[in-house]
């Protein structure tokens, strides 16, 4: 089997299939992917059981149907280090053949017979989604999820879809020491139910929506497993849901607060910025609350100290309180705004922080003991 095809369109679909291969398996061929030629298609898949990749594209000039499994590091590196824009593509007898210009590459192959089924059927519920802002809202969260995959804390290292009535979606992620929330209305009456994925399986989906070219998908969802379809790109994404419970994150929310300020996003960030280099291994930043004032503060043995003050709008008590640095700055580099909200609801309780006068983000983050 012989064909030509072309190395953009190639490296696309390898990059996008690249989240879904196994990183750490017993089983090589998880480590691989699937290329399969049939009535002048070619289809890639990836796989790591949780995870399943789909995509394809035309090749106008296969004259023979074939299947096999490449490891997929080593066909990424040598597909992106090819010279040219077209590729010659030989398979046989179990050897892969790469040609471009004068470069060639002979790779080993494995048995494309036993590669997983990768896209099983998903009859279920299905719902339209607009590709730019369910990217934009993964990208509001997807920090705040536990990077520990011990199985306990399964459901922590995660993102939750939470499909409400009304048409509403809210994406949330939490590590239990913060919390962020993104929602959107869908204006849609029908929804699929709420489900919650892995860490992993939203990274490939982020990875899917940077890539592809369509404006809006499809998610299907079956009770077990969520399928979203990008018609335009020919790619196909199946995830596996979790079996497990998420927190209930409305009760986690504050019903009232001590004190509430509105602050200028660039000139907190900026001061934050200084004032945390002085946190060192203490890894914490003190915010003295007095007035119209605002006095951010670290100090720490490695370092030294450090502290800057700017003038905020405020209701409510005068607060001395303590923070992560890198808590604090990761939720506000996600706000757009040019000012934002920072609500706090006693020394040892829930502090939120969301863009002015827009509730379609938000971000909780537990105070740190003052020392």
């Amino acid at each position: 089997m012989k064909f030509e095809i072309n190395k953009k369109t190639l490296s696309s679909l390898v990059d996008m299939a690249e989240k879904a291969v196994a990183k750490k398996t017993t089983n090589p061929i998880l480590s691989g992917i699937k290329i399969e030629v049939a009535a002048k298609e070619l289809n890639v898949y990836a796989t790591d059981l949780q995870t399943g990749f789909h995509g394809k594209t035309t090749v106008e000039d296969s004259q023979e149907d074939c299947a096999f499994v490449v490891d997929h590091k080593n066909f990424s590196e040598i597909l992106k280090s090819l010279p040219v824009v077209s590729i010659i593509i030989n398979y046989d007898n179990g050897v892969l053949s790469l040609e471009s210009a004068t470069t060639a590459f002979k790779l080993p192959t494995m048995n494309a017979a036993e590669f997983p089924n990768v896209i099983p059927s998903v009859a279920g519920s299905t719902v339209d989604l607009e590709r730019e802002k369910i990217l934009h809202m993964i990208e509001k969260v997807i920090f705040c999820a536990s990077r520990d995959s011990d199985p306990l804390s399964r459901n922590l290292n995660s993102v939750y879809w939470d499909f409400r009535s009304g048409g509403f979606l809210s994406l949330v992620a939490t590590d239990s020491y913060r919390l962020g929330i993104s929602e959107i209305n869908l204006q849609q009456s029908s929804l699929v139910s709420s489900f919650l994925l892995s860490l992993r399986s939203v990274e490939e989906l982020r990875n899917v929506l940077l890539s592809c070219r369509s404006k809006t998908f499809k998610l299907n969802f079956d009770g077990s497993r969520a399928l979203f379809s990008f018609s335009e790109d020919s790619v196909e994404l199946a995830l596996n849901v979790i079996d497990s419970k998420f927190p209930n994150y409305m009760d986690i929310l504050p019903k009232a607060f001590k004190t509430k300020m509105v602050l200028s996003t660039a000139e907190f960030s900026e001061i934050l910025r200084r004032v945390s280099i002085a946190s060192g291994s203490s890894e914490q930043v003190k915010m003295d609350v007095n007035e119209e004032l605002l006095t951010l503060s670290a100090n720490s043995a490695d370092v030294g100290e450090g502290k800057d003050t700017i003038t905020v709008e405020k209701e409510g008590n005068n607060i001395l309180i303590a923070y992560s640095p890198r808590y604090l700055r990761e939720a506000v580099e996600k706000i757009e705004t040019t000012e934002f909200e920072f609500n706090i609801s006693g020394e040892t309780n829930p502090t939120v922080l969301k863009p002015f006068n827009d509730n379609n983000y938000m971000y909780i983050v537990m105070p740190i003991r003052l020392v």
